[in-house]
């Protein structure tokens, strides 16, 4: 049997860090979560996801501090990373792809489920239901 993508999820907001939780184990991920980018990087000591779905707007270290530490680290230079952020100022952007982010996603304009496929179609191997 074929392991679960594993993603994480840094999202500060807690209804919406449990939607995409559920949704995302619904579909055939498993999910590790985390409330601010402190906690993600704690996970990451310890697991190599797949995946990271981080929001930039976090208490305490932002998300692109989280992103700038992280790809210092050789093992999590090419991890894949989506933005999923409020906010797209072509400042963010480009400075988020800058940082080797494989998309950039405002909440506004996407439903939860069309996130995860793009997620899923992200994945060097999609998985199947």
């Amino acid at each position: 049997m074929d392991k679960k993508p594993v993603i994480l999820v840094i999202e500060d907001e807690e209804s919406l860090r449990d939607a995409i939780r559920t949704k995302l184990a619904s579909s055939g991920f498993a999910v590790l979560s985390a409330m601010t980018a402190e906690e993600g990087l704690e996970i990451l000591e310890f697991h190599t996801p797949d995946l990271v779905w981080l929001d930039l707007l976090l208490p305490g270290m932002g998300g692109f501090q989280f992103l700038e530490r992280l790809r210092k680290e050789d093992k999590f230079k090419n991890l894949p990373v989506i933005i999923v952020s409020v906010s797209a100022s072509p400042e963010k952007v480009q400075h988020a792809f800058q940082l080797n982010v494989v998309d950039y996603i405002v909440k506004s304009q996407y439903r939860l489920e069309d996130i995860v496929k793009k997620i899923d179609s992200l994945l060097p191997n999609p998985h199947k239901k």
